[in-house]
């Protein structure tokens, strides 16, 4: 890595975060956290995809290694070193199914197998889809009766492309466009989005995260328009041991107070294909209902190149949720 490289990595970094400061201060009051609650569109978007992040407590900005970077941290991207395929399933609470399809492809791959030539900079593409959806709900109308007069359905939808990339062996950057869809019985809406990150390694332990998230045009639905749930956050992971990873993060929402979540993850190998990992977190975002919330447990199993990864995530008096996920890698 020449002088000039690194020099280009450092203004890259300063430009990065910069921007990040730009943005926030740019958003609205709320975004500094005032606490207005109820006043973005698109609310979907606040799930964070994966069994492993949620089980963390989605304090994953900076730890991000895996296709879920997608959604946490598209600099993350950057770290995917091979073709990876995920799926996701939860069954929310209220009748709300959840549902998260992501796939990655490392363009040094994709290079190498045309031309031979493999360059560890030449970052990941992916590409992510967010489905939330809920159907039967009654309809009721202005009649003598407390009887329904049918049914109807919601589904919220969202696809981003991303890119990450390496700037030095320090730096990474990443981007994330999305096309966002709502549908609520008979009327329909469009917005459009995009997803800002950085990640420094500022030694072997210790990752740095930075970066905005569903920054865009208004959710319209039925001619009206709400903004999108903009958020701002910074992240560190700290690897304490080789298999022990400790993580924190800090959300700045437009629409509510800050957040802050921290997680953990205990990683076990048993031979060459054989892999366990036991994880837990918390997050202050969680704990809005009434009883037991705001933790995360899960665990993950991993053979060969195929990994199954669950979380339990309570949400008090609304009720459990519990989220499974399947990682290919080939």
């Amino acid at each position: 890595m020449d002088t000039r490289m690194l020099e280009r990595g450092r203004r890259a970094a300063w430009a990065a975060a910069l921007l990040l400061g730009l943005l926030l201060a740019s958003a609205p009051a709320s975004a500094l956290g005032d606490g207005s609650r109820g006043t973005s569109g698109a609310a979907f978007l606040k799930i964070g995809p994966g069994a492993r992040p949620a089980a963390m407590g989605e304090a994953y900005s900076a730890v991000a290694d895996d296709i879920h970077a997608v959604y946490y941290n598209p600099a993350g991207l950057a770290r995917v070193g091979a073709w990876e395929l995920t799926g996701m399933h939860d069954r929310y609470f209220q009748g709300l199914d959840y549902n998260f399809i992501a796939f990655a492809v490392p363009v040094s791959r994709l290079v190498s197998r045309s031309t031979g030539v493999w360059s560890e900079y030449a970052g990941t593409v992916a590409v992510g889809v967010y489905d939330l959806a809920v159907d039967g709900m009654e309809r009721r109308g202005e009649t003598d009766t407390n009887e329904p007069t049918g049914t109807f359905e919601s589904d919220d939808m969202a696809i981003a492309l991303a890119y990450g990339r390496r700037i030095d062996e320090k730096l990474s950057l990443g981007g994330a466009g999305k096309i966002i869809r709502q549908s609520l019985d008979d009327r329909h809406g469009t917005a459009f989005a995009a997803d800002l990150g950085a990640l420094y390694q500022l030694d072997k332990r210790l990752t740095l995260a930075a970066g905005v998230r569903h920054l865009g045009t208004g959710a319209k639905l039925g001619g009206e328009s709400d903004p999108l749930p903009l958020t701002g956050y910074l992240g560190a992971a700290y690897r304490l041991r080789e298999p022990l990873t400790f993580s924190l993060d800090l959300g700045v929402p437009r629409d509510r107070v800050p957040t802050v979540s921290v997680g953990t993850e205990y990683t076990r190998k048993f031979s060459d294909d054989l892999r366990a990992a036991l994880r837990a977190g918390y997050f202050t975002r969680n704990t809005d209902a009434d009883g037991f919330n705001g933790v995360s447990l899960g665990f993950g199993l991993g053979f060969g190149r195929a990994g199954f990864d669950f979380a339990w995530v309570p949400f008090g008096d609304l009720g459990n949720t519990f989220r499974y996920s399947l990682l290919l890698k080939f």
